[in-house]
């Protein structure tokens, strides 16, 4: 039997993330925005399948809704690294699908780095991550973050990941309400309405360390996301939510990303899932709920 019928398929997870800090400090020449950000992976997340083929590499998803073409970016991150490295092998990519579309939980960017590290496995490239990040980098700004999977500072649009210390214990429960937002717009209402809609924002540093010292009240207090203004005032039912988190027991609450996933931090997971069913049953089914924890 040969080496590549052989070998067993790789099930890996494709972590979602939160950004505890998202400040945008304005607007590249390459058409990007400038951030600083601090990202935290979580435990739950996408899985994704990875199959050992001679030749050709195709992906299967169980969402209708997700193209299963190259503008998705795990097959783009596919085909990327089969250009860099020239394996001569193929794989089957299975994605199954659990993160809302379009949530500000880059459910897309952590399906391309999954898929670059597993194939960096599956076909024995054995490349360190610093040959994958230019790969990664090419292709969108959250991408080289979940190379490494640990919380980080991440700055340019992104691409830059300073990894940080965190032991924060907390419970986070995620409350997306049924509906996505562009990214693109966003950032484009975030350039519109800047100066009058967002708030200074608080010292990065300051929130490293209370992430470091698992000072649950000292991260809750210095969350911040330069987005939530603009998308708030567009969707009024984000900061409801944000509103039913905290009188659950969230010591703080915030949208992630671009939204519209919203997030509270629980000191208790019971407290969590408490509040998960009362937001289902006083908002309605369209609302998706999920406690997890930050990945370490």
């Amino acid at each position: 039997m040969s080496t590549q019928a052989s070998q067993s398929p790789l099930t890996l997870l494709s972590p979602a993330k939160v950004n505890l800090f998202l400040n945008i400090t304005g607007k590249r020449p390459d058409g990007y925005h400038e951030l600083e950000t601090i990202m935290v992976p979580l435990d739950f997340g996408d899985t994704i399948t990875l199959h050992l083929r001679p030749t050709g590499t195709e992906l299967e998803c169980d969402n209708p809704n997700l193209p299963v073409d190259e503008t998705n970016l795990a097959l783009r991150a596919a085909r990327a690294l089969e250009t860099k490295f020239r394996p001569g092998k193929g794989a089957q990519i299975i994605l199954t699908k659990r993160t809302p579309l379009a949530a500000g939980l880059a459910g897309g960017s952590s399906n391309a780095a999954t898929v670059l590290t597993g194939l960096n496995r599956l076909w024995q490239i054995n490349a360190p991550v610093e040959e994958l990040d230019p790969v990664a980098a090419s292709m969108g700004s959250d991408i080289n973050f979940f190379l490494r999977s640990r919380a980080a500072i991440c700055r340019g649009r992104g691409e830059r990941v300073e990894p940080i210390a965190c032991r924060l214990s907390a419970t986070v429960l995620l409350i997306n309400p049924g509906f996505g937002i562009s990214t693109k717009w966003a950032y484009q209402s975030w350039a519109e309405s800047a100066r009058t809609l967002t708030a200074k924002p608080p010292d990065i540093t300051l929130l490293a360390r209370a992430l470091a010292a698992d000072d649950l009240a000292g991260v809750s207090r210095l969350l911040y996301n330069s987005l939530e203004a603009p998308s708030v005032n567009k969707f009024p039912v984000l900061d409801l939510l944000k509103q039913a988190l905290r009188d659950g027991g969230a010591a703080g609450a915030l949208m992630s990303g671009s939204g519209a996933t919203v997030f509270g931090l629980f000191a208790k997971r019971s407290d969590a899932e408490t509040t998960a069913q009362r937001i289902r049953a006083r908002f309605g089914p369209s609302m998706w709920t999920q406690a997890c924890r930050i990945a370490t």
